[in-house]
Parts: structure tokens; C-alpha cells; sequence
């Protein structure tokens, strides 16, 4: 219904032409009708000018599409990450209706991993294979639609050194060693070691993003800290690991546990 897209259109009645509120306009029923599952429309704006009253009326003219539905989806550039990392950040799945709002937010997921420098993600028409038309070439189906993504990986490892000086502390220097993507599957795993001439930390950390195949974050902490508290005349050592869990609490929440086991001395 007509009514029901005029919220997203930001040209209004009184207002001087702007050409770019016009293209915003466009690009918001766009959305919006992805959104509700018609991936290919056509919306063109129809000008009637008024040059003596110098007004103009704008018709936004939408050509409806069918409803699509996602054929396949294609992971391209993923030289050393595994395709289900990729995957398994889509909100879309094969054989779903098409949404653009879907769409936008597993492209903001996948860039958020932090894997890859730039992340470009399109759709276009499916095919259907002669196989599954019985017919002699190759055609296009006006119902699905193939999302392609492109991506372009960096350097997810690290390596860094560091020296400094405290009142407390004297001269003390760390050394971190850290992999966000291990083996390509996603996983982090670091380690840091930090000493200084009255205190010594060792804390190795390992997260499985997606463990046991599920969304949920699952992880340990294993460190060992060893403190000389010359101020009140004790030694402090500190051994134990924690073991944490977390969960999507909603798209954009997460709820975590955790637990620690350590021995003071």
C-alpha cells in the first residue's frame, strides 16, 4: 500500500527542491521494499514543473518485482579464513526470503570480525541450471537471487614489545603474542608476559567463537601473577584460570558467564 511507504520518503510539501532529499527518498523505499522481501525494484521519480508557479510535483513511480528468495550464497577472497567463518555471520541463508535490512547487518557483522580490510557484499539474479529446467540453455530465474561476498583479507596476527619505567615498579617490559584468526577458524589465542623488578604476569587466553557449532562464545584464562609488596612486607603469588561463556541475549546484546578458580598465597 501506498500509505505505508510514505514515511521513508523525505521530499515534503513546501519544502525547496533537493535533488539529494529526492535520492534519499529512492534509496529508502529501496531498502524498505528489500526489507519486506522484493529484492529487484525499479523506483523512479516523475517530475510534473510548474515553471511559472516555479513548483514542482514529484510521482514516486515504483515497478514491483516478484518476491525473491536467496539461490546461493558465494564467499569470494577468502584465502586463508574458512568459508563457514564467513557464513555463519550471515543473517541470510539459502533458500530465505531475500531482506536487505539482512543483508546490511551481515555485512556490518562480518566487518566487525576484524579478519578482513574491506568486505562488499551484492546480489544478483540467480541461474538455474538447464538440469533443474529440463531446458536446453541456461536461464534466469526471476524469483532468486545469488548473494556474492567479496572479500579482502588482513593481517590478523600480532607481535608487540614493551619497556617502562614506575615509581612502584622500577623498569619493567612485556611481551604479547596474539592471533585473532588461528588456523583460519576465527578462534583467538594470546599470550602475555609481563616483568618488571617487583612483579612477574603470565596470562594465556583462548576464545572459540562459535563452539560446538553453536553461537555460543566459549573460552578460558589461565594465569599465574606474582607480586613483591615491599610497602606492607609480603609476597603475593596468585595461580588459577577462569572458564567463561557467553551468548546473544538479542541481535545487538550478549549475556556472559564465568568462572575462576584460584589459589592465593
Amino acid at each position: 500500500e501506498p500509505e505505508s511507504l510514505l514515511p521513508f520518503i523525505t521530499t515534503a510539501q513546501g519544502q525547496t527542491y533537493n535533488a539529494d532529499a529526492v535520492e534519499n527518498s529512492i534509496q529508502n523505499l529501496t531498502f524498505e521494499l528489500g526489507r519486506l522481501g522484493y529484492a529487484f525494484v525499479d523506483v523512479r521519480p516523475e517530475s510534473d514543473r510548474d515553471r511559472e508557479g516555479r513548483r514542482v510535483a514529484i510521482n514516486y513511480s515504483i515497478k514491483e518485482g516478484p518476491r525473491v528468495y536467496v539461490d546461493r550464497i558465494n564467499i569470494v577472497g577468502n584465502v586463508r579464513t574458512l568459508d563457514r567463518v564467513v557464513r555463519r555471520e550471515m543473517r541470510l541463508a539459502e533458500g530465505d526470503a531475500f531482506n536487505a535490512a539482512k543483508l546490511r547487518r551481515s555485512q556490518q557483522r562480518i566487518q566487525a570480525l576484524g579478519f578482513f580490510e574491506k568486505v562488499d557484499i551484492r546480489d544478483e539474479k540467480g541461474l538455474l541450471h538447464r538440469k533443474a529446467l529440463g531446458a536446453a540453455d541456461d536461464k534466469f530465474s526471476h524469483d532468486r537471487t545469488s548473494i556474492n561476498v567479496q572479500v579482502e583479507e588482513r593481517s590478523t596476527g600480532s607481535l608487540s614489545f614493551g619497556i617502562g619505567y614506575s615509581s612502584s615498579d622500577k623498569i619493567g617490559g612485556e611481551i604479547s603474542i596474539r592471533e585473532r584468526n588461528l588456523l583460519g577458524r576465527g578462534q583467538d589465542l594470546s599470550l602475555v608476559l609481563s616483568v618488571s623488578s617487583r612483579r612477574q604476569d603470565i596470562d594465556l587466553s583462548f576464545t572459540e567463537p562459535y563452539f560446538l557449532n553453536r553461537d555460543v562464545a566459549a573460552g578460558f584464562d589461565i594465569f599465574n601473577r606474582q607480586i613483591d609488596q615491599e610497602n606492607v612486607s609480603f609476597d603475593r603469588d596468585s595461580t588459577g584460570f577462569t572458564v567463561r561463556a557467553g551468548y546473544p541475549f538479542s541481535e545487538y546484546l550478549r549475556h556472559a558467564v564465568r568462572f575462576t578458580l584460584r589459589s592465593d598465597k
